[in-house]
């Protein structure tokens, strides 16, 4: 599969497209990715997904949940079943400072002391977690992104080589001047990967790099996070922000 979806990100249609991808165009690139597609009826709505090792993953594309992503919304879930208390957040550095620009101003205009469980998750996280950093993180990484977690280690394992890839690929590659400021948003928590970025570019390329960048952290997840422990069994530390 990630082969495939590599020789995707040369396919017409990329970050320099003169008009926005159709669901035609979609539906015939998924099919090639012998991947299952169900597009709306909306143009640029779509839904795409597929199995991972056993385990379902989804990436769709519709209209922004979040206030800081303008048009179009590409959103990504793995359900993957790992450790429920690993938690662990990457974001672009400019969707950082406007996160934590928000969740400064939204508790100081209410005088309050604690974080508000009111505020989307991400910037619950900000406010309650410390970035991370770790020998062997690219600079050119850390330049681009963000890393917070609950624990330094697992961040260490979940973001790995291949991971680190996508990622410095997606803001660095053709297209990236405008990927390196646009919203991009993965999570691990309660057992599963999500992916949250703006659909800037409306290509095939974007969709390609969005869906290479799910299963990366999926599998990721999957290969070097421990499993969650048996019933009954006390762990350290809380299971994560809800």
């Amino acid at each position: 599969m990630f082969d495939r979806l590599r020789k995707a990100l040369h396919l017409p249609g990329g970050p320099n497209a003169a008009r926005p991808v159709s669901n035609q165009e979609v539906v015939r690139w998924a099919a090639n990715q012998r991947l299952a597609v169900v597009p709306q009826a909306v143009d640029g709505h779509f839904d795409l997904g597929g199995d991972l090792n056993g385990h379902p993953w989804r990436l769709e594309c519709g209209n922004p949940t979040r206030d800081y992503v303008r048009g179009l919304e590409l959103r990504g879930r793995a359900d993957l079943g790992v450790d429920p208390d690993a938690a662990v957040m990457v974001l672009n550095r400019p969707l950082q400072e406007s996160l934590e620009g928000n969740a400064y101003n939204a508790i100081t205009d209410t005088l309050q002391t604690t974080v508000n469980a009111s505020l989307p998750e991400e910037m619950r996280w900000l406010a309650m977690f410390e970035e991370v950093t770790w020998p062997g993180l690219p600079a050119s990484f850390r330049q681009h992104f963000a890393v917070v977690a609950e624990r330094m280690e697992t961040a260490q394992r979940w973001i790995h080589a291949p991971v680190v890839s996508q990622l410095l690929n997606m803001v660095e590659g053709e297209g990236g001047e405008v990927r390196a400021q646009s919203p991009l948003l993965l999570m691990l928590v309660r057992g599963k990967v999500y992916l949250r970025m703006e659909h800037t570019q409306r290509s095939l390329t974007e969709i390609a790099q969005a869906t290479q960048l799910l299963l990366a952290a999926a599998q990721g997840a999957l290969q070097n996070l421990p499993p969650p422990p048996p019933a009954g069994v006390p762990t350290e530390g809380g299971a994560g922000p809800q």
